[in-house]
């Protein structure tokens, strides 16, 4: 038996201002593209973001629980990855304070197990450096400013232009590029003197996208 047609058409490829509108005209499966599309984007902000939380996973959901509930008001002045985003930074965030304020709750770290396993192809010697690893850069990342944090996850970890990360954390270019130079000599400055991660930071840039766990999920 043939399924009936979808009335909306189908959402696979459709660009993001198509999936919007969709999603406003009442078609639900256009959602779960949006889901689909930019999962990998969220879970690339919040997995360096948080670091080893167990919950990292529940905050994922939380954030497009947000984007479902804010997409009648998203006005597509930006694109929708960058204001997708932008809400990403502020669960996560907001997650955060809630952690710092209640740290008995966020025991545990297979938040940062799941990350590593998935990266290493399951080769123990593997999991064990990159969990190391990334336990080191994610000491790193909490130490920095909100704000420095912010931009160098987006730009450095996720390849984001510099003009949508703007549009993300609500500020100019100009500052984001101001931001992005403070954070990139903090970051790197802790990391060579960090006994684990000084012997991977000279020519390692083009591998801490990796090694964060940004790329770990699909």
């Amino acid at each position: 038996m043939v399924p009936p047609a979808n009335r909306f058409g189908s959402s696979e490829g459709a660009p993001d201002a198509e999936l919007v509108r969709r999603f406003r005209d009442g078609d639900e499966s256009a959602f779960g593209q949006i889901f689909k599309r930019h999962r990998r984007l969220v879970f690339g902000v919040l997995t360096p973001l948080l670091g080893p939380d167990p919950e990292l996973e529940d905050v994922l959901q939380l954030t497009f629980v947000e984007v479902f509930r804010s997409l009648d008001r998203f006005e597509g002045r930006s694109k929708l990855s960058s204001w997708i985003a932008r809400i990403a930074l502020h669960v996560g965030f907001h997650h955060l304070r809630r952690r710092k304020s209640r740290p008995g709750e966020y025991q545990g770290d297979h938040g940062l197990e799941g990350v590593a396993d998935r990266a290493a192809n399951s080769d123990p010697s593997d999991v064990a450096l990159r969990r190391e690893l990334s336990e080191h850069v994610y000491d790193i990342l909490g130490g920095m400013a909100p704000k420095k944090r912010a931009v160098f996850i987006l730009n450095d970890l996720e390849g984001m232009p510099q003009e949508e990360i703007a549009d993300a954390v609500g500020a100019s270019v100009a500052t984001v590029r101001t931001r992005l130079f403070y954070a990139r000599r903090e970051f790197w400055q802790k990391a060579h003197m960090d006994p684990v991660l000084s012997e991977y930071a000279v020519g390692a840039r083009s591998d801490l996208k990796e090694v964060s766990g940004s790329e770990g999920e699909p």
